[in-house]
């Protein structure tokens, strides 16, 4: 699958001397996902991600399994929606590898296991405490919080931080693609199930790292019974 790299407003800018300088502030929010960010190449895209994770409160605090069934138990507590979110973008980084993917393919594919989870969590109040609930549609809830993050950088953001303004609408929706595939077969909208090759790749990604835990019991199951 060939993908055509297309020149963004943020590419021609680099090439009038404007270098892209993340911002120190801005990374000491990201910095539990920043080796991860940066396996994204393509600057459009990766500031892109950032804005995106930098107005994803809910997304830092949450686990990554609300019922306490699913995911290694690392994963059970605040924050454990991050650490699932690194160990999905490190499985695609070795599918990607292993189906010689192009540059351009695994940008897109990065982007989207960085934020395929971004809405996972819903934030409601008990008096003062706040309480975080799943929701099951949130692959379907991606596409509406870019809008709102894209009108907040509109009126917000400045030249020095991140924005989701530099990257092509075409793009974009590539990515939010794949964001709607990640839960493969058992997606509830029929529209997102995995039909091309990244589509495949990112829901079995996501699928691979969320049952770490079980591959591993297995392993060591094994070895004691040799």
């Amino acid at each position: 699958m060939e993908i055509m790299s297309k020149k963004t407003v943020l590419d021609e800018l680099l090439e009038e001397g404007e270098v892209f300088k993340p911002n120190e502030e801005e990374d000491k929010l990201l910095v539990s996902l920043l080796p991860e960010i940066n396996l994204i190449v393509d600057n459009s895209i990766k500031t892109f991600v950032r804005s995106l994770l930098l107005q994803a409160k809910i997304f830092w605090k949450i686990p990554s399994s609300f019922s306490g069934r699913h995911h290694p138990i690392d994963e059970h507590g605040p924050g454990g929606n991050v650490l699932h979110t690194k160990r999905v973008v490190r499985t695609a980084q070795i599918l990607s590898e292993s189906y010689s993917l192009s540059i351009e393919e695994k940008d897109l594919l990065f982007a989207a296991c960085l934020i395929h989870d971004i809405t996972k969590g819903v934030a409601a109040y008990d008096g003062e405490e706040e309480n975080f609930f799943y929701d099951p549609m949130h692959p379907y809830t991606v596409g509406p919080y870019v809008r709102k993050c894209q009108e907040n950088d509109k009126k917000y953001a400045s030249e020095s931080s991140s924005s989701t303004l530099f990257l092509e609408e075409e793009t974009v929706q590539s990515i939010l693609r794949l964001v709607r595939c990640h839960l493969g077969p058992w997606s509830p909208v029929p529209e997102t199930y995995p039909i091309s090759f990244l589509d495949m790749i990112m829901h079995i990604a996501d699928n691979i790292a969320s049952k770490i835990h079980m591959i591993a019991d297995t392993t060591l199951s094994e070895k004691d019974n040799g």
